[in-house]
């Protein structure tokens, strides 16, 4: 459950006049670039075509040959996503959200996460005090293989992407309170 998974939310980028965007997992990912200021933004790797502005955005993918069984992959990933429909995968990812939000509320942890559904999507952070984020993070891959980030020292970044089944999100916090019990922490 971190933040490196895929989080779907519809973004109206001429709606909010978004200059650029971008947004990238291992091995795939977009950039968004408005025409008006492709020409103003440098490449900082070179390939064919990476200096001609009557490329606009494409410049930007000159970097050799690309990866055509990850472009399909991506390609796939965005029909299946339609296919279910973007407002049903938000309303998934912050139901998830609320429900990890509720159960750590139960254990009187401090929820650093907006207030607002609307700005908090499928993200949670929570801090944890006195636990180091990186005590708990180390600890949860090496004994449970369950993947969490944070910052230092005590704040826990937790992702409810729309894959993430409750159970999970139950074990995480059954681990959790395990290693609060371990380590005599109230």
């Amino acid at each position: 459950m971190t933040g490196a998974m895929p989080i779907v939310i519809p973004i109206t980028v001429n709606m909010l006049r978004i200059l650029f965007l971008s947004r990238a997992t291992k091995d795939t990912g977009f950039l968004y670039i408005r025409d008006e200021v492709s020409d103003r933004i440098w490449n900082t790797l070179a390939g064919k075509g990476w200096h001609d502005p009557e490329l606009r955005a494409q410049r930007f993918q000159q970097l050799g040959t690309s990866s055509v069984a990850c472009l399909w992959g991506f390609r796939a990933a965005i029909q299946f996503g339609n296919q279910i429909g973007v407002d049903s995968i938000e309303r998934r990812h912050r139901q998830l959200a609320d429900y990890m939000l509720g159960e750590i509320a139960k254990r009187g942890i401090e929820s650093w996460a907006s207030p607002d559904p609307i700005m908090r999507c499928a993200i949670v952070t929570v801090n944890v005090p006195p636990i180091q984020r990186m005590q708990l993070e180390d600890w949860t891959w090496k004994k449970y293989k369950i993947r969490i980030r944070g910052t230092e020292p005590s704040k826990v970044r937790l992702c409810t992407a729309y894959h993430v089944q409750r159970s999970q999100i139950d074990q995480f916090l059954e681990r959790f309170d395990q290693y609060r019990k371990e380590n005599q922490i109230t």
